[in-house]
């Protein structure tokens, strides 16, 4: 008999336990985990572990959502103006 844990995930399951959960949003059971008990995430307890919602998974991430930039501001100022002086010969 297979292992349900090796099971590939199942794109029409609502409820996901953290290991599926895990595989959806890619990261580690113990960030998710961190989020459940930190209050970000919530979470259902069911038998010995908890299970998440897809809708909630997918929440998170759209919360977690921003630009990020190529570089930290202002770490590599000269690659900005090489950058700029590049976009200013293509104009």
């Amino acid at each position: 008999m297979s292992d349900p844990k090796k099971a590939p995930l199942d794109s029409n399951s609502r409820w996901l336990d953290v290991e599926e959960a895990c595989l959806y949003v890619r990261c580690s059971p113990g960030y998710l985990r961190k989020l459940i008990h930190a209050g970000e995430l919530r979470a259902s307890r069911f038998a010995s572990g908890f299970r998440l919602d897809r809708i909630d998974l997918d929440q998170l991430l759209i919360r977690r959502k921003r630009t990020i930039s190529p570089y930290r501001k202002n770490t590599r100022p000269w690659v900005a103006k090489r950058h700029a002086a590049k976009r200013d010969r293509c104009a």
